[in-house]
């Protein structure tokens, strides 16, 4: 049986100069390390505009960009926006397309601003425009107003495609939502596994997992591992401890962020 190259589609690049987080330290050479140890073949690199400051971000959009086109064949890179910088944000979705980045990572939780806000609502319609996903944080513990926010959000721009970062949510409900959405026609939500996998592993919360994936296809689900929080090589694991199908496992292993981001 032939397997695909395996992309892990959620991981962060962190330096003094451009921290993802305060004291995170994650170097390229450090994830190339691990990518050669899980035998993974590529990995998506995100930014993450933590801060309403346009100049920083550019820096951050400049440093992914530049640090991909070193590695191109092992890395591909995400870019990121601050919603509150308003229109500089936008036309910094511009520039990141010029700089041959693939999408745009969005932080909620980290950039202190609610999914279904005006500002929100003109980055995604910006990314429609643009043809280029949104990476979305979709993990909010002890905050479910802010999942349907989210909800709200996609429902509001069937043109955009968006990716979910750590699977759209935590609770049964959450995914529930979207199954019936896309069962009314709406078909524009990608799933990403990470961290909710390795968290909650061998809990009854992987068989969520699992009837989001037989409900929605694994067409729709995209393995991650959100380095450098979890290392790759745990990340796969908690992946395969899910049990999926060969075809299954493949398709979420690779082929379906390849195929939409069209590598």
């Amino acid at each position: 049986m032939n397997t695909v190259d395996v992309i892990d589609a959620h991981c962060h690049l962190c330096t003094a100069e451009n921290p993802y987080r305060y004291g995170c330290e994650a170097p390229v050479e450090e994830l190339i390390e691990q990518m050669d140890l899980a035998s993974v073949d590529v990995a998506v690199v995100l930014a993450v505009a933590t801060q309403s400051n346009k100049k920083a971000t550019a820096q951050y959009n400049d440093f992914i960009a530049r640090t991909v086109e070193e590695i191109p064949d092992r890395l591909v890179g995400f870019g990121s926006v601050h919603p509150a910088d308003g229109e500089k944000a936008l036309e910094e979705l511009d520039r990141v397309v010029d700089l041959g980045l693939k999408g745009i990572k969005l932080h909620p939780l980290f950039q202190h601003i609610h999914c279904d806000s005006p500002e929100m609502d003109q980055i995604a319609e910006s990314a429609a425009e643009l043809d280029i996903p949104l990476f979305i944080h979709s993990y909010f513990p002890y905050m479910t107003e802010e999942a349907e926010r989210l909800y709200n959000l996609i429902t509001a721009h069937p043109d955009t495609q968006f990716i979910l970062a750590h699977t759209g949510g935590h609770t049964f409900l959450d995914f529930y939502a979207y199954v019936e959405m896309r069962n009314t026609g709406q078909d524009n939500v990608y799933f990403e596994v990470s961290s909710l996998s390795v968290m909650f592993r061998k809990s009854p919360y992987t068989e969520h997992i699992k009837w989001l994936i037989e409900q929605m296809g694994a067409d729709r689900v995209i393995f991650g591992s959100n380095y450098p929080r979890y290392e790759l090589v745990e990340a796969l694991s908690a992946f395969d401890e899910l049990g999926l199908s060969f075809d299954d496992s493949q398709q979420i292993l690779g082929r379906t962020i390849g195929e939409l981001l069209k590598l």
